[in-house]
């Protein structure tokens, strides 16, 4: 019997691998920095960052780390042969795939059981790299390829012929699907039309509720007497205070659908037929853990409470996140974390995302490639501890600079209002 052969990508040079001797890491206490005073007695002194090459440096995180980092995420050179100012973006093809090859093995030794793995890239190498790392880490434990949308097409985009690219893309791995948990992550909307009526009584029993339209509703809140008079007042503006209204009053906006008894339970089934013989009058069945249902005329009772969310600090129309992350673009990326890095840099509302979805407070978070530290900067506003490496000079003339001020606190731009940060972990670096 023939051995069953894996399907995998093969290069010239695959099987010659590099030979690392061990490392110690050594702080260096002149780019060593910590926060001015201890703010609670949860301050951290570990978060690291390490000044070297970083399949070098993985290699020493190897002992101390291994099977404890809960979330990776890599911006690696995309190797599309162009040079920027700060990195050299084009090695042949083969060597690129072996030194990616390296890196991810050496990052999926130092996951977490239930730790999560972002690599972004672009349309260049991504179906090698989805090959390649599929291999590494399983097929079954990919979890999605997100498209992100950077850019529009607009500006000096508009005039390119053919297709304008504006995507990138992040793959997104776990160590181990049967021990992932992922957290539920919500993002903004626009309002949903459909929840077109409103609980007119609502502070009185649910067995008396009556509906009127929303619009009637909204009129009324604003004493006025017909929505061309509405129109006449806010203009442009009627949408947005329509929407406020409707997000201030979500407990009483609401939609009526029809429901087959076979899709809700015993007791639910029996207050939709009395909802059925009883016209006008509202029925409810309570269910352990959940919200109640509420049946009406035959119809169930859907509240617009139900789509909203809090994020960011913000009560708004929420949708559960998609593959499709487009609502991302930053118009001062180029201004956050007071750095300037051309062509690197990624929004730090990106990490948050990522971060968000996959960790807890006080998790470890590590990004070998670590640019200008959007990472770092995100992870440090979030709470959670950090390890980042860069072998680039921007290690000491933008990491260093961006880290110092938002452990100060003195770091305005990106997330920080959005997270609410201030200054609330004393944190040393490694360089």
């Amino acid at each position: 019997m023939t051995k069953k052969q894996l399907l995998e990508l093969t290069w010239v040079g695959k099987n010659e691998r590099p030979r690392l001797e061990p490392r110690i890491l050594i702080e260096d206490q002149t780019g060593s920095y910590s926060a001015q005073r201890r703010a609670s007695d949860d301050d951290v002194f570990d978060n690291r960052l390490i000044f070297g090459d970083n399949l070098l440096a993985l290699k020493a995180l190897e002992e101390e780390f291994s099977g404890s980092v809960k979330c990776i995420y890599i911006d690696p050179p995309f190797n599309t042969k162009q040079a920027f100012d700060y990195y050299d973006d084009g090695v042949e093809h083969s060597l690129w795939l072996s030194l990616m090859r390296d890196r991810i093995e050496m990052s999926h030794r130092l996951l977490a059981p239930d730790g999560s793995f972002f690599v972004h890239i672009d349309d260049n190498e991504l179906g090698y790299l989805i090959a390649l790392t599929d291999e590494i880490f399983g097929r079954t434990n990919r979890v999605s390829v997100i498209t992100f949308k950077q850019s529009s097409a607009s500006g000096p985009k508009a005039i390119n012929p053919g297709i304008v690219t504006t995507n990138n893309f992040i793959l997104y791995y776990v160590k181990d699907k049967t021990s992932w948990e992922p957290n539920r992550v919500y993002t903004a909307s626009g309002r949903d039309d459909r929840y077109s009526k409103f609980i007119s009584n609502f502070d009185e029993p649910f067995q008396e509720w009556q509906l009127i339209s929303l619009r009637e509703a909204f009129l009324t809140s604003e004493k006025l007497a017909t929505w061309a008079e509405a129109k006449g007042r806010y203009g442009d503006e009627l949408e947005t205070r329509l929407n406020a209204f409707v997000l201030d009053n979500a407990e009483r906006v609401v939609r009526t659908a029809r429901v087959a008894p076979k899709d809700v339970n015993e007791d639910a089934r029996r207050a939709l037929e009395l909802s059925v013989r009883s016209k006008g009058s509202v029925f409810r069945s309570d269910r352990q853990g959940r919200d109640s249902y509420f049946f009406l005329n035959g119809e169930q009772l859907i509240f617009y409470k139900a789509k909203t969310r809090l994020i960011d600090g913000d009560l708004t129309t929420a949708a559960p996140l998609t593959n499709l992350w487009d609502d991302l673009l930053s118009n001062n990326l180029h201004a956050e974390g007071g750095v300037e890095f051309p062509n690197g840099k990624k929004p730090e509302a990106l990490l948050k995302r990522t971060i968000e979805l996959s960790t807890a407070e006080g998790d470890i978070i590590l990004d070998s490639f670590a640019g200008s530290g959007t990472t770092g900067a995100v992870a440090h506003k979030l709470k959670r501890r950090w390890i980042m490496i860069e072998h680039g000079v921007h290690c000491a003339t933008h990491i260093i600079p961006r880290l110092t001020r938002v452990i100060d606190g003195d770091d305005r731009s990106g997330v920080t209002k959005a997270v609410n940060w201030r200054v609330a972990a004393v944190s040393a670096f490694i360089a």
